[in-house]
């Protein structure tokens, strides 16, 4: 029986980390299918043309939208998708906000890739 492919949708300007990232999750487990955006507004766009299981985005972005901004979209338009909030400028505002809007995790840059890797297989029920 083929095992369920989780998609993950990362928002990451900063090209190092975004990354390392996809590695990361793309070797991690077989089942992710894993894209990168470096803006959220290019995410918005990927999103109304297909469903992500996990939404991992960045706080500070290029362009219009912020992260806050776009987790505020997502749960409009797709409110099954799960969302990780990860920056390198945590506040205790911007937890708070993060947590009203409904995310599963918040990770405070520079993080480590086994617990955030970790985190992901938790919250999509991969092993």
């Amino acid at each position: 029986m083929k095992k369920e492919v989780k998609r993950i949708l990362i928002v990451e300007d900063e090209k190092t980390l975004a990354l390392t990232l996809y590695e990361v999750l793309f070797t991690a487990s077989g089942d992710f299918e894993v894209v990168v955006c470096e803006k959220a507004e290019d995410a918005a766009e990927k999103m109304k043309d297909k469903d992500f299981d996990l939404l991992v985005t960045d706080l500070k972005l290029p362009g219009v939208m912020d992260g806050l901004e776009l987790i505020r979209r997502v749960r409009k338009e797709k409110p099954q998708t799960a969302v990780i909030l990860m920056t390198a400028y945590g506040t205790q505002e911007v937890r708070d906000e993060a947590q009203k809007l409904g995310i599963k995790a918040y990770f405070e840059k520079p993080f480590s890739l086994v617990d955030f890797v970790g985190k992901i297989k938790e919250i999509l029920g991969v092993k």
